[in-house]
């Protein structure tokens, strides 16, 4: 686990870079403020990213999140008791329909092995989202030699899952080895390094959900 400690050099940068892609959207896409935001995040871990809402100035009461680790949803419930978290799977979210302006799935649906399951992930999250409101989905792009547990996702399996929704994507993140590398021996090759397209792992699609069901 320690590999994956935000307090790695390389793992911060990562985590950082994600983090600058996100404000600027929220930026660009009506939120100079987070006072009125209200999120969601499905397979939300350990809460990290419902945190960074708060302290961007989200209310911690417009923010909610499910996880299938009730570890996890514990160390959300101790650390953050006034965002609400929910224990279970992410296909079936218990909040009511077009509640929030965002939604999030961080790394989930490389996950998650069954087709059926990854469709009723989306259906949830097109469900609580509001209509013209956003969903941005964050993943990896290319397979990991060193966990067979996980999957690709691709530009195809987000149009299949989302498929009335206009998407824009992009890549990001360096190659987790070489951004790992590059945070312990010289931070400052990051950007250089992840501005290379074919060095980048990930992706990110932002969809916007349809006006009318």
């Amino acid at each position: 686990m320690a590999d994956h400690s935000i307090l790695q050099p390389g793992n911060l940068l990562m985590v950082q870079e994600r983090e600058r892609f996100l404000a600027r959207f929220l930026r660009k896409n009506g939120w100079p403020t987070l006072d009125s935001l209200r999120a969601f995040e499905a397979g939300c871990s350990t809460g990290y990213n419902m945190r960074l809402f708060v302290q961007w100035g989200a209310r911690p009461e417009h923010i909610a999140g499910i996880d299938l680790d009730p570890d996890a949803v514990d160390y959300c419930k101790a650390h953050s008791p006034e965002i609400r978290v929910h224990a279970g799977s992410a296909d079936a979210v218990p909040e009511p329909d077009a509640t929030f302006d965002l939604a999030i799935a961080f790394t989930l649906f490389s996950s998650v092995p069954d087709e059926e399951i990854s469709a009723g992930i989306a259906r949830e999250l097109r469900r609580v989202t509001k209509p013209g409101g956003f969903i941005i989905i964050y993943d990896m792009r290319r397979r990991n030699p060193g966990n067979r547990a996980v999957h690709p996702v691709t530009k195809e399996d987000v149009r299949r899952w989302f498929p009335r929704s206009p998407m824009r994507t992009r890549s990001i993140t360096l190659a987790p080895p070489l951004a790992r590398r590059a945070g312990q021996w010289a931070p400052w090759l990051y950007g250089p390094l992840a501005a290379v397209p074919l060095l980048r792992t990930h992706a990110i699609y932002i969809l916007r959900n349809p006006l009318t069901p």
